[in-house]
């Protein structure tokens, strides 16, 4: 099982944007926020990793939980 866990800036709300993110012990900046989006149970951030992969990232305020949803080549 992957373990994802993610460094977050918060400036006027919890968990306002992802900075940085692990799969397991594997650390991935992100480069830049190519999207972001809300849905009623999620705030979602299409990421450019320093790994060359793009990411879909949702943070679920709920719980407290972010979840990684795609990984795709560039």
């Amino acid at each position: 099982m992957k373990v994802l866990t993610v460094e977050s800036y918060s400036g006027t709300k919890a968990e306002e944007f992802p900075l940085r993110f692990f799969i397991n012990k594997k650390k991935i900046n992100i480069i830049s926020i190519e999207k972001r989006w809300l849905t009623p149970e999620a705030r979602c951030f299409k990421v450019i990793g320093d790994d060359g992969y793009s990411y879909v990232l949702k943070y679920y305020a709920a719980d407290d939980t972010w979840r990684l949803l795609t990984v795709g080549r560039l």
